[in-house]
């Protein structure tokens, strides 16, 4: 399958901090008053109102190798949080999720875990498994005796670790809250990915399949 020598890489990608208020609803009904300060972050407002929605999207820039006809093959990835989130006032549950995938994710994917129960990358989804190279869910439950604070409770990782022919890898950081109460406020603090990767050119067919079929996939968004 392959034409040359595979090179290994270590990709690097930062995400800083972020304080995220809860605020009610103007008027029953409609969508909660939410607001974040943070570079890159932005509020996303759900169809239900059952989740509270926050993301950061960033991705690392692979143009220069997709320009050499060359596949990145995931190797390894390693999410790294400074510390686990922080609150004032009443957040009881805190799901912070990462995907690393071929192609952003948009707003509608992100919050159809409210319609269907699937996250991105999971069957109901409509971002396919495909695109979704890594995934890491963490569910936390505030902390009873340690006020602010947070212990975790569940955590799973996802994804088809699929190679790809494209020039962005996305990373997406996802912050669900079910419930909190009026002003609350949650800081998610920095966190970094670190990504081992290599490239190898395939032969013409195979690495012209793979483009064409992730582009036909990235179609369907």
């Amino acid at each position: 399958m392959a034409k040359g020598d595979p090179k290994a890489h270590q990709l690097y990608k930062q995400v800083g901090y972020a304080v995220i208020t809860y605020g009610a609803p103007a008027s029953p009904g409609e969508p909660s008053n939410d607001t974040v300060v943070g570079t890159g972050w932005q509020v996303i407002t759900g169809p239900l109102n059952t989740f509270r929605h926050c993301v950061n999207r960033s991705y690392i820039d692979l143009a220069g190798w997709s320009k050499q006809d060359l596949t990145t093959f995931t190797q390894g990835v390693d999410i790294q949080k400074s510390q686990l989130p922080l609150n004032t006032g009443v957040i009881p549950n805190v799901y912070t999720v990462d995907y690393l995938t071929t192609r952003r994710i948009s707003d509608d994917e992100l919050t159809e875990v409210e319609t269907t129960g699937a996250l991105p990358g999971f069957s109901e989804n409509t971002l396919d498994l495909m695109q979704m190279i890594y995934g890491e869910r963490m569910q936390l439950a505030q902390n009873a005796n340690v006020a602010g604070t947070y212990i975790q409770i569940s955590g799973e990782t996802f994804g088809s670790g699929n190679p790809t022919a494209m020039d962005k890898l996305h990373w997406t950081r996802h912050i669900l809250v079910p419930g909190a109460a009026e002003d609350s406020s949650l800081a998610v603090f920095p966190t970094n990915l670190v990504v081992q990767a290599m490239t190898l050119e395939e032969k013409d067919l195979v690495w012209m399949e793979r483009l064409r079929r992730s582009y036909v996939l990235q179609g369907e968004l």
